[in-house]
């Protein structure tokens, strides 16, 4: 199979899984926010911080390196797999004996057994994530796809029973625990080549300078994106942090949805052609428009329906989370096609310069969170907002350099999506305004999503049809596999 029929099998089935899952989690987390507290929610969400600040460090970026790496020895695997097994094992005993110190910081004494359950993961996380970097290399996202598919419907389950048995947070909780470790299982027996029982210096080398600087920029740049987390738990309370998560998760989707399954899939693809920047640069302009193309109008259509959304799907204690909305929302919009220019500095081996990036942006964000905290969790959102489009210029012309891509001619490519779904947000939002009267809130939801999706796609059928034909051309290359 060509590149470019992985290329095309590997979205699909990043596609399906992503849909999949997202599916899933969110119908679990509809039922979840009816059965659960906002607070029970927080707590989780300042344990997730812990365990996603920890999951940074658990290769040090080496997994990236083996996709990045042309070829990959057999002592390079071995090696790397003996790294993550052992580190898995330190952080789980690290996490174990620092949770008394992390729940008094956040002044939250429930975290300590909830903080020890989970950092049984990293156990799990360690026998699986080089065999993950290598199905990812292959391009065998079809067998990751049935995999995380299936770790997703049992963590669902587990979830929504325990729920509804009255476990509260621990619901959650044991979400997380299943979904890790059946993925874990079904990824560990799923690679026939086995590891040998050794550790080469020398291999470990061989990718170091790459992997350190992707695992410094990582490290930052998850603390940076949940400074503002840790600061709403420390100083406005689990509550608070509750509306802001909901709303940040579904400022998330697109990143986490649309925006992730192409990264995932063109990592791999563009660090084979690393080399030639006329095709790597044609190649990224196709992709990112077939991300604004579906990110754009989802996240101007939230905005427009945001009040009965939250009401009809979550419920009115959440009435916070409406204003939140109307300020991340665009954030997920900018975020969607700013993103995945990371991969240009991962696949062109410059991860040296996306670690200072993240330096710089980091200083920025966290002064905007601290600034922002004044105002609540209104604040820290806006301040977030205008962070990002400080940095959005400089942060999409330095990795541009790489491939001589100008900002203008990036920007110039999404002119029209943004026009058509900018039409389309004032046409759901009047025609909410004209049904807000007669209809229910659900109904006035359900029609405003239909008319403002069939507005949409026949905007782009008469004015943009050439970004429509990108994913034509994907659908039928499939066809033909």
């Amino acid at each position: 199979m060509n590149l470019r029929k992985k290329v095309v099998s590997g979205l699909k089935w990043s596609t399906v899984a992503r849909i999949g899952r997202q599916l899933l989690q969110f119908i679990t987390l509809a039922i979840l926010a009816r059965l659960l507290e906002p607070s029970d929610f927080g707590l989780m969400t300042s344990a997730m911080v812990v365990i996603g600040f920890v999951n940074v460090f658990r290769d040090l970026g080496v997994s990236a390196a083996l996709i990045q790496k042309q070829n990959v020895s057999s002592e390079l695997f071995s090696s790397v797999f003996w790294i993550s097994v052992f580190a898995g094992i330190s952080f789980m005993l690290s996490l174990f004996f620092l949770s008394p110190i992390i729940a008094g910081f956040y002044n939250a004494p429930e975290l300590i057994t909830i903080l020890r359950v989970l950092s049984v993961s990293f156990l799990f996380s360690g026998f699986s994530i080089v065999q993950q970097a290598l199905l990812e290399k292959n391009m065998e996202f079809k067998l990751l796809a049935k995999f995380e598919l299936a770790a997703t419907f049992l963590a669902a389950v587990t979830g929504i029973s325990l729920a509804f048995s009255g476990y509260g947070v621990w619901s959650l909780v044991f979400q997380t625990m299943v979904f890790s470790f059946t993925l874990s299982v079904l990824i560990g027996f799923s690679i026939k080549e086995k590891p040998k029982f050794y550790i080469k210096l020398k291999e470990i080398k061989s990718v170091a300078n790459y992997s350190l600087n992707l695992s410094g920029f990582n490290i930052i740049n998850y603390f940076v994106r949940n400074a503002d987390y840790i600061l709403i738990q420390k100083f406005l309370g689990e509550q608070q942090l509750g509306y802001y998560t909901l709303a940040y998760r579904l400022m998330l989707y697109p990143l986490q949805n649309i925006t992730a399954i192409i990264t995932r899939v063109m990592f791999p693809a563009l660090s084979r052609i690393q080399n030639d920047n006329v095709k790597f640069k044609e190649v990224y302009i196709k992709l990112i428009n077939v991300i604004a193309l579906i990110t754009f109008p989802l996240m101007l259509g939230l905005i427009a329906v945001n009040n009965n959304f939250v009401f009809v799907v979550f419920g009115v204690k959440w009435e916070p989370v409406i204003t939140l909305i109307l300020i991340l929302a665009p954030l997920g919009l900018i975020q969607s096609v700013y993103t995945p220019a990371g991969m240009i500095y991962q696949a062109k081996g410059r991860t040296d310069w996306w670690f200072k990036w993240g330096v710089l942006t980091g200083i920025l964000f966290i002064s905007a969170f601290w600034i922002g905290l004044k105002w609540g969790i209104y604040g820290v959102a806006l301040g977030y907002l205008i962070a990002n489009f400080l940095a959005l210029y400089p942060g999409m012309a330095i990795p541009f350099s790489l491939i001589k891509l100008k900002v203008s001619e990036f920007l110039l490519s999404l002119r029209k999506t943004l026009a058509i779904s900018l039409i389309m947000f004032f046409a759901v939002f009047g025609m909410k305004l004209l049904l807000i009267d007669f209809l229910s809130l659900k109904s006035v939801l359900v029609v405003s999503v239909l008319i403002g999706g069939l507005f949409y796609i026949a905007m782009n059928f008469l004015f943009n049809k050439d970004k429509l034909n990108l994913i034509c051309e994907n659908i039928k290359a499939n066809k033909s596999l």
